[in-house]
């Protein structure tokens, strides 16, 4: 027979997202409230991307129980030609409990989806299997009806240069005050920029900065001072060096470890999602779908001033509004105001030295 799987819709998407991809059912039947009606559109939308399957919406009022167990009984009456699996995870607590009993009583099969541990748990035979959610950041934001306009997986240039960007990590204290000094010499140079170098010296590490205007690249030469390597870059040369790229590079780098994990860097939202707060950042750093978690990872390579507070606050409402894990890097030694800003609204403050051991 044919499979129907109903699903109890509330602000979390995800569970009923995986409960359909894991059933693969004929049919669906949402119970959502009139103010749902945008969830149970944006599964959908991502769903049709991975199959095909009939939808039906039905109403419910959170606060009329006997309306609530009317439509749970006309739909086991209306679908006799399916089998019908109750996906209980969504919803509030009293529906899913009231809908659990009046599915079970009818012989249905029941179960919620435990995106904590990534198991699917069968309520009627008290078994539990765990699976793998191979949702891409992508997919996660869409179901939130967000697109996502660009990101990037992985880019070659970025592994090369790692040893760099993990040298620049690793001697953090010495380097940032060093690149500090020469943002500001470079950008008083103008738009026409002459030869350069700077050097960063002392018994421990050799950092220097050649620019050739000729050809209009950056050489670094780095490392100890008994073994030192050198990178030259062509181009975005001043976003990587001056505008924060390679603390970027480096949180990414520390976060693409495990195989079946998403990871995605600079990733751009559509400022046009109706649903997406006007307040909002559509520029995240670098996100991540690990499992049924969503994380945010978001950098701040220069030092704290009154707009890094207002940046702190956009991120904060894109961290809340996709129901994420939040981190924030901060290069620079952050104020206590800061940190009690971070840390009032849920996200974890990752400062110095500790950037580049950092691991999830």
């Amino acid at each position: 027979m044919p499979l129907l799987e109903v699903c109890l819709i509330d602000g979390n998407p995800i569970s009923n997202y995986i409960g359909n991809i894991l059933k693969k059912p004929d049919a669906i039947v949402w119970l959502r409230t009139v103010r749902q009606k945008h969830v149970s559109s944006n599964i959908e939308s991502v769903l049709s991307t991975q199959m095909k399957v009939e939808c039906e919406n039905r109403e419910v009022n959170q606060g009329d129980i006997q309306s609530f167990v009317k439509v749970c009984e006309d739909i086991i009456r209306d679908y006799p030609q399916y089998d019908i699996a109750l996906n209980a995870s969504g919803g509030t607590r009293i529906q899913a409990l009231i809908a659990a009993e009046i599915f079970l009583s009818a012989g249905k099969e029941v179960f919620i989806i435990d995106t904590e541990h990534s198991r699917l748990i069968d309520l009627k035979t008290k078994e539990s299997k765990s699976f793998h959610a191979a949702l891409t950041v992508n997919e996660y934001i869409g179901l939130y009806g967000v697109k996502v306009l660009s990101g990037t997986r992985f880019d070659p240039e970025i592994g090369k240069r790692s040893g760099l960007t993990y040298f620049l990590g690793n001697n953090i204290e010495k380097v940032v005050p060093f690149i500090d000094e020469l943002r500001i010499e470079w950008n008083e140079m103008g738009e026409k920029k002459q030869n350069k170098q700077w050097k960063l010296s002392n018994k421990f590490i050799k950092f220097t900065i050649t620019y050739d205007s000729e050809k209009d690249l950056m050489r670094f030469r780095y490392g100890q001072p008994e073994n030192m390597k050198m990178y030259e870059m062509k181009e975005n040369y001043y976003h990587y060096i001056f505008n924060g790229g390679w603390l970027r590079e480096l949180v990414f780098l520390r976060v693409h470890r495990a195989q079946y994990d998403d990871v995605r860097l600079d990733v751009r939202l559509d400022r046009n999602a109706l649903s997406l707060d006007p307040k909002a950042e559509t520029m995240i750093d670098i996100a991540m779908m690990r499992g049924c978690k969503f994380y945010v990872f978001q950098c701040f390579s220069y030092p704290v001033t009154r707009e890094s507070f207002i940046a702190l606050n956009a991120i904060t409402h894109t961290i809340k509004f996709l129901n994420a894990e939040g981190y924030i890097f901060v290069s620079h030694k952050p104020n206590r105001s800061f940190i009690e800003t971070a840390k009032d609204s849920g996200l974890r403050i990752i400062s110095g030295k500790y950037i580049a051991n950092f691991s999830i």
